[in-house]
């Protein structure tokens, strides 16, 4: 298959063997590369290191039970509190480590940790014990074949190019939200002066309805202040974030989001791959409703899983409004007792997800379930009696839905949330957004009637709910197939060093 560019992705992974330049050497025989692979595969390892919350420590241990199906064995690196479940695959070996839970949300002291652990790892290679206890003894000692480091944590790519070890940047969320991102970097306010605000600038090499506007800059987000600012990381994530790094993974696929991969690819002058949706295995090979339970150990969820479908089977296919914003970020207060009383209006029944600490109340006339905490959302994504799904557009909750079918009503907060809504409403047409866009900016507060005119909106629109069968269509044989030979790619790469 056409993966871009073969030229550039020989030139810019230093991992790879420099082929010939005739046409001819660039042909590598098969069964020698698979022996190279077995060869390699059977001496090296692969160490993996996600940011350490469950949104991304999902799709990492995903990406680790997929490089292991392929006969490669991966160091998974987690903090001890989040490594209580058991490996994906056999040659998945879980490597904890102690972190303070402060350090989760300060990125520089995260980073330092990660710096020194895995520093210290890389200088006693070969020794057969290290005299720090602290040093986890099940780590391996040589070096790694690659790391492949989270994108929220790209200040450990420095500590790896120090140390010579080829480092790849995985980024858990989209190509759509990468390349959103990097653009409106490259944009400056500037270039909307004396211009309304609803100007749009379309960006070369993206989408026509991809196009940004004021908006968009002046909402650019760099997680946890961006570098410079006190505790913050030393670099930029994203695309910018990328250099030093051989490789690009993104957790997408072709199907989805093909062009924002290219642009990703040019932009960052490197190999990027696509290679998910990165969800459990279960999932693709499931008859039925996913049992979260099964395949996402680590928490424990705010209801119990019959009863939840117990609640679901009792109501009619299509018919219940799904409401979740994720572990992290939720609205504003005001504009979630606007929801509460959206919700208690309409003549839905409803399923709300909230946060342990949220008071919120709504009373539903008995149509409402309310959960706190965790919720096994690939179950209730998968039921066929939920029909619409309020959602903060996280990348995980954004592609669940996608591949489950299920029509999205998009609210973003903060961050790639805001390119992930772009690309479900403007590119895929298999949502809605919460408010008109040209309204979004303003200073007009969210109103009970906006969220009523919104559920409406995506339960009843005969387009919305068409494309959002289509996608799911598109994912009906499985894991996709274009990432599948991405992974391919990627390994064939490292066997060729």
């Amino acid at each position: 298959k056409d993966r871009g560019s073969t030229s550039l992705a020989i030139r810019s992974l230093s991992i790879y063997t420099y082929l010939k330049s005739s046409a001819s050497a660039s042909i590598v025989d098969p069964d020698q590369l698979h022996i190279a692979k077995v060869r390699r595969s059977s001496m090296d390892e692969i160490l993996v290191v996600p940011f350490p919350h469950a949104g991304h420590i999902f799709p990492a241990t995903q990406l680790s039970a997929h490089l292991a199906r392929r006969n490669y064995k991966v160091a998974l690196l987690l903090p001890s509190s989040s490594s209580a479940s058991s490996p994906p695959h056999p040659l998945v070996r879980i490597v904890d480590f102690s972190l303070p839970p402060t350090n989760r949300i300060q990125p520089q002291l995260l980073e330092d940790t990660l710096h020194d652990l895995l520093a210290g790892f890389f200088q006693h290679f070969g020794l057969e014990r290290h005299h720090d206890a602290s040093f986890p003894s099940s780590l391996p000692r040589k070096p790694p074949l690659c790391v492949i480091v989270d994108d929220m944590i790209s200040g450990l790519i420095d500590t790896c190019v120090q140390h010579r070890v080829p480092v790849v940047s995985f980024f858990t969320s989209g190509a759509c939200a990468a390349a959103l991102d990097h653009a409106t970097w490259e944009l400056s306010p500037e270039d909307f002066a004396s211009a309304p605000l609803s100007t749009a600038v379309t960006i070369p090499d993206l989408p026509a309805e991809m196009a940004l506007n004021t908006s968009d800059i002046s909402s650019r987000h760099q997680p946890f202040g961006g570098p410079g600012s006190v505790g913050g990381p030393r670099r930029r994530r994203g695309i910018a974030g990328a250099d030093g790094a051989v490789a690009l993974l993104v957790n997408t696929c072709d199907e989805l989001e093909r062009p924002f991969l290219d642009y990703v690819a040019k932009k960052a002058g490197k190999p990027t791959w696509g290679v998910g949706p990165l969800l459990p295995d279960q999932f693709w090979a499931a008859a039925g409703p996913v049992r979260d339970g099964e395949v996402r150990s680590g928490h424990e969820f705010g209801v119990d899983e019959k009863e939840l479908v117990e609640w679901l089977d009792a109501k009619p296919p299509r018919s219940v409004i799904y409401v979740s914003f994720g572990s992290l970020v939720s609205p504003a207060d005001d504009e979630l007792s606007q929801l509460a009383a959206a919700l208690d209006e309409s003549n839905r029944p409803f399923l709300w997800v909230m946060q342990t600490k949220s008071r919120k109340r709504t009373e539903g006339r008995g149509r409402g379930m309310v959960i706190r905490g965790w919720a096994p959302q690939l179950l209730i994504l998968g039921h066929p009696s939920v029909g619409g799904f309020v959602s903060h557009c996280g990348w995980n909750s954004t592609v669940e839905a996608l591949v489950c079918g299920v029509p999205m009503l998009t609210w973003p907060v903060r961050g790639d949330q805001h390119h992930n809504a772009k690309l479900v409403v403007r590119r895929l047409g298999t949502g809605c957004a919460i408010r008109n866009s040209e309204n979004c900016s303003s200073a007009a507060a969210l109103t009970k009637e906006d969220v009523v005119a919104g559920i409406e909106r995506v339960m009843v629109d005969d387009g919305i709910r068409k494309r959002a069968a289509s996608v799911r269509a598109v994912f009906a044989g499985g894991f996709p197939e274009s990432s599948t030979s991405s992974l391919d790619d990627f390994l064939a790469s490292l066997s060729l060093e």
